[in-house]
């Protein structure tokens, strides 16, 4: 599975294989809780107007609007047009009315005030200037609205592979090309504090990898890692057969750490 292109994903051919991981990682039960905590303590309620920036295809898009019902508006927004549209096909079957545009999230193409609840997940990591992001959701906020930040720490990205070494650079590297951010939650209270938030809350879950989709995820890892000159072919052999071996077993274990923040607008 090659998923090497979350930070422009408007450059692939097609979104299938992305769209299918998206849906096996968002059915982890740690990160359900999360999302659980997220809807709680950002705010969404029956009647109030929320934005998910960085919607995707809509996955939690569609539940914030089935909260917010008929007298609530929801919009999602994505830079991805195939995700967009993805989300408006997923919306109409469902019978669902949600706002969704292609957009940038550090140019929301919303007027100040607009909404009681913002939130985001899995996005943060992928930009160059979160402090930019951050402001435009404060700014679309309303006074006292609540927002909500999913975000994974990859540093802490493992899996069992018994050559930890080799382990160490397949996981460096993608740590070091995958994503603007990698430790993103280490900064991001501080700055959420100089926009102005407050009551600024910390949860967090170590997600758990189905074995599928670890297997599918960490052999593309080495993958990259090899095309990249960072491990030898020999080295990628032992481990898509290690990997194979555990996956035969039922025995991968692999975990990331993801971080909730919520907040008070001013």
């Amino acid at each position: 599975m090659e998923l090497s292109k979350f930070k422009a994903l408007n450059d692939v051919d097609s979104v299938n294989a992305y769209i299918s991981a998206l849906e096996a990682f968002d059915g982890i039960v740690e990160l359900q809780e999360l999302k659980d905590l997220a809807r709680v303590r950002g705010g969404v309620a029956e009647g109030k107007s929320i934005l998910d920036v960085g919607c995707g295809f809509g996955l939690e898009t569609g539940r914030l609007a089935n909260v917010a019902g008929a007298q609530g508006f929801v919009s999602g927004l994505d830079k991805s047009a195939d995700f967009i549209r993805e989300a408006q096909k997923r919306a109409e079957a469902a019978g669902q009315s949600i706002d969704y545009q292609t957009g940038d999230a550090t140019a929301l193409p919303y007027g100040d005030n607009s909404f009681d609840c913002v939130r985001a997940e899995r996005i943060l990591i992928y930009l160059s200037d979160v402090s930019a992001a951050l402001s435009e959701m404060r700014r679309v906020l309303k006074p006292s609205g609540k927002i909500a930040l999913i975000e994974p720490d990859f540093s802490t990205n493992t899996i069992n592979i018994s050559d930890r070494t080799l382990a160490r650079r397949v996981l460096d590297h993608e740590i070091k090309t995958a994503v603007e951010n990698s430790f993103l939650p280490g900064s991001l209270m501080v700055t959420l504090e100089n926009l102005g938030f407050a009551n600024i809350e910390i949860s967090s879950r170590a997600l758990i990898f189905p074995q599928e989709l670890a297997a599918s995820y960490f052999s593309s890892l080495a993958d990259n890692a090899l095309k990249s000159g960072k491990i030898t072919t020999s080295e990628n052999g032992a481990w898509q057969t290690e990997l194979d071996d555990l996956k035969a077993h039922n025995a991968i274990f692999a975990t990331i750490s993801y971080f909730l923040f919520t907040a008070d607008a001013p």
